[in-house]
């Protein structure tokens, strides 16, 4: 599995040591959430399940996985927790990690792994010096790696493949693919262009053009055009909202193109597709 062009966003990387008895709720996010137990150990109810996370010990928490932990009376942990957006790998749904159990055998990398989450505890602990936040970035990244790299020693989730393998292409394109249609499924109704979609994907508008043609054969402007049409035909079988709101609220501003562009696509104006 390749991470070429990985950057993920690192929404938090801290330590937390508790030594005070108690159950904090149950949650879930949406995002990726990795923690790890550096010392002491703790309960974790994971979607119902029980079990007692000890030191070296990995979670891995992709969206939706509710879970909770409860610190049982005269024990303590200090732990590591990591949370990430924008993580797109190849084969796999973005905002997602390939490991089929959220308990993470580390196998042969728990060495070094330890070693580069401790040294992402000990950055934390500088936040004024120079650097910090490109070495947390860093850091993260690596840490990252490692944990792919023991991706053998666990079973694989089988999570459905968003972008389809295309013959010719790599699984850097691949990935990079999947990042845009996770970024236009989830922005369709902003104010999002190919130049926007691509300086958010740290990427050039004609290499994401070129990329995203190649691997699905169709422009990122149809794709675009293609998910809020969709949504627009959804929208308007579902409610009662009139087709002006329709237009603006997937994305265009101009509700006469968008009805030129519905009725080209579906072969009738979207008056018709109300319920």
């Amino acid at each position: 599995m390749e991470l070429k062009s990985f950057a993920p966003d690192v929404l938090y990387a801290f330590a937390y040591h508790n030594d005070h008895p108690g159950t904090f709720p149950y949650h879930q996010h949406d995002f990726i959430e990795i923690s790890t137990m550096l010392s002491g150990y703790s309960d974790y109810n994971i979607e119902g399940r029980h079990t007692r996370i000890t030191a070296g010990q990995v979670l891995v928490f992709n969206p939706g996985v509710h879970h909770q932990e409860t610190q049982p009376p005269h024990s303590q942990s200090l732990q590591l927790h990591i949370g990430l957006r924008r993580v797109a790998l190849p084969g796999m749904a973005p905002e997602h990690l390939p490991f089929a159990e959220q308990i993470v055998t580390l196998g042969d990398q728990q060495a070094a792994y330890l070693a580069c989450a401790k040294r992402i505890v000990a950055e934390e602990n500088k936040p004024r010096q120079f650097g910090h936040d490109v070495l947390v970035q860093a850091l993260v990244v690596e840490l990252l790696c490692l944990l792919m790299r023991a991706l053998p020693a666990n079973a694989v989730a089988a999570d459905p493949v968003v972008v389809p393998q295309t013959a010719g292409t790599t699984a850097a394109q691949q990935a990079l693919v999947s990042a845009a249609v996770y970024a236009i499924e989830s922005r369709y109704d902003t104010d999002l262009t190919l130049s926007s979609l691509a300086a958010s994907l740290h990427v050039s508008a004609a290499h994401l053009s070129r990329t995203f043609k190649a691997v699905r054969g169709e422009t990122v402007t149809a794709f675009l055009t293609r998910t809020r049409l969709n949504k627009a035909n959804q929208m308007l079988h579902d409610t009662d909202r009139p087709v002006h709101e329709v237009a603006h609220a997937v994305g265009y501003q101009d509700p006469f193109y968008f009805s030129r562009l519905f009725k080209r696509h579906f072969g009738a104006a979207p008056s018709l597709s109300q319920k």
